[in-house]
């Protein structure tokens, strides 16, 4: 979904069909073990301390604060989160519009988890896991608890502060961009709308429901949706810097937030400390192009996503039967189970007599966020299994195979997968910014005439992922906060760049683009799958870890090897 990650709700997903299988009495050691597993793939490596992080001198108050005279550095009080105690917590005041920087406010919500060793502290680590829309708190505490796994290593974490911003409009930030008043009103728009819209019928009640959206956010919202852009965000940052009390911000940011490193080392150049950008957003590709085009057909993340579903299946068929899915012809089979969807659902009877129907776009939609994670590939309920599970439960909709994929369905519905496209934590902040700042095409039937042709080169994902953006059809803002350029910042640090092979959401172009428009940076490519490098290789945690200890950085061209291995004989 345009640089939109799903490893959260992937997480929940997962989580929710091990313990409904459990309580079944159905067998989970597998799907469970993986997932301890994954929680702990990124340990860390011990690295020998040589230089602290660079320093400048001290910028005056007015500076310091985001560059706009009269802006007040925000004094940060610390406290334990009230619903993730691990985690520390505290708020930061800036302007709304910085250029009334004495007018109204809003309320950044950050996160904190203190370096372990404070006598050898060097200073913070600002992270941004992307979106836009994801919660810091969140992605801390995901941190703290191993359900997710950590960037960096236990040397960083011992020197640094790892710290975490809402941005504005996001997450606990306040005020958030809200779009529904209550989730009777989300049900009633959402009900039945496809992610992907291969029907006359569906395009017409998606362009329906991506108006009458982008009305509700409006009326909700109000005028937040005007000033909350990347380059009001980057601003927020270097208040936060400045709060922070540090001279230079180190940064770590992963998708959409290597975007807004981009802008903030362009505009503060000055006081960019070291900076990792894993998962790269073309930031020239992004915002704008080709009249009529999305943000997915100019970065040519559909053909990406499609590549890695190519390499799921080239994986599979050479694992034989360590594969359950297409008795060696993975591809073919695949293409089968999209040509009964496109005709229409398949009815599944569930286990109490209900019927759930199975769609083109949830198969679709559902293999795209899988993609991004290839710990999941093999795993009950993603990948392969639940490629085998949609196969048997066409066949038999209403016998066993057909009750229980009806019931997996239903589990990934609740946790936000292949749903509606309006509903998820994030999807509010991601369109209050996405469709703010990017250019899209100017009436839902360029919209399909764009989807088509995107199809031609990325089926299936071309729908999807142009339609991920639809909303941005309707959506009016008054925001001209766009950093159009320059995006060769020529920082006193490099610039670490990561990247997967193959990456679904971020091509691994897109990393060679920005590699070369920034001087002096240098790029490692883990050499697999999956969205968030560091996610998918101790070799880049150990890489970024070092960078940000010393200033070490990987030998020109070096690369690493993936951690998991889809299929791979044990």
């Amino acid at each position: 979904m345009s640089g939109r990650l799903m490893t959260s709700a992937t997480a929940a997903a997962f989580r929710a069909s091990e313990k409904s299988r459990t309580a079944n009495g159905t067998e989970t050691g597998e799907a469970s073990m993986k997932w301890r597993v994954a929680g702990t793939l990124l340990a860390s490596l011990a690295m020998i301390v040589t230089t602290a992080p660079p320093t400048a001198a001290v910028a005056q108050a007015g500076e310091a604060a985001g560059g706009v005279p009269g802006v007040r550095v925000p004094e940060l009080s610390w406290t334990a989160c009230a619903d993730a105690p691990r985690v520390q917590c505290a708020t930061a005041e800036v302007p709304l519009d910085y250029t009334r920087p004495r007018g109204r406010t809003v309320r950044l919500a950050l996160a904190r988890i203190p370096a372990t060793d404070q006598a050898r502290r060097a200073g913070s680590l600002v992270v941004n896991r992307g979106g836009p829309g994801y919660s810091a708190v969140d992605y801390l505490q995901g941190i703290v608890t191993g359900a997710l796994p950590a960037p960096v290593n236990a040397d960083v974490s011992a020197r640094y502060d790892i710290v975490g911003v809402d941005p504005r409009g996001s997450g606990r930030s306040v005020p958030a961009v809200r779009c529904f008043a209550d989730a009777a009103e989300a049900e009633a728009l959402t009900r039945g709308v496809s992610n992907a819209p291969v029907t006359a019928a569906e395009r017409r009640q998606r362009a329906k429901a991506d108006a009458r959206y982008a009305s509700l956010c409006r009326k909700r919202s109000g005028d937040l949706l005007d000033h909350v852009s990347t380059v009001a965000i980057a601003r927020d940052l270097d208040v936060v810097r400045a709060a922070l009390g540090e001279d230079r911000l180190n940064y770590l940011g992963q998708s959409y937030g290597t975007y807004l490193g981009m802008v903030y080392a362009n505009m503060f150049t000055g006081r960019t400390g070291r900076f990792v950008f894993d998962s790269v957003l073309d930031p020239t590709r992004r915002d704008t192009g080709a009249p009529g085009t999305t943000p997915s057909a100019r970065t040519a993340g559909d053909v990406a996503t499609r590549q890695t579903l190519e390499e799921f299946f080239r994986l599979c068929a050479e694992a034989g039967e360590r594969c359950a899915f297409g008795d060696g012809e993975p591809e073919a089979a695949f293409e089968r189970i999209l040509d009964v969807l496109r005709r229409g659902p398949v009815r599944l009877r569930a286990s109490d007599g209900t019927t759930v129907p199975l769609t083109y776009s949830f198969v679709v939609a559902w293999t795209g966020s899988w993609l991004y994670q290839p710990m999941f590939w093999n795993v009950q309920g993603g990948g392969a299994p639940f490629l085998k599970a949609v196969a048997e439960a066409i066949e038999d909709p209403s016998g066993p195979a057909g009750a229980a994929l009806a019931a997996d369905v239903v589990l990934l519905g609740q946790a936000g997968i292949g749903g509606s496209p309006y509903t998820s934590p994030i999807d509010a902040a991601y369109h209050a910014v996405t469709c703010g700042e990017t250019d899209a095409p100017r009436s839902a039937r360029a919209l399909e005439r764009l989807a088509a042709e995107r199809d031609r080169e990325a089926a299936p994902f071309g729908t999807l992922r142009a339609y991920a953006d639809s909303a941005c059809v309707p959506w009016r803002s008054a925001n001209r906060l766009r950093h159009r350029g320059p995006w060769d910042a020529r920082t006193e640090e490099p610039v670490l760049i990561l990247s997967s092979r193959f990456d679904p959401a971020t091509p691994v172009w897109s990393a060679q683009r920005v590699h070369r428009m920034l001087p002096g940076s240098r790029l490692l490519i883990n050499e697999g799958w999956g969205h968030v490098a560091a996610q998918q290789s101790t070799c880049v945690v150990t890489a970024t870890s070092r960078y940000l200890i010393d200033g070490t950085l990987p030998a020109e061209g070096a690369t690493c090897r993936p951690d998991t291995i889809p299929f791979a004989a044990s």
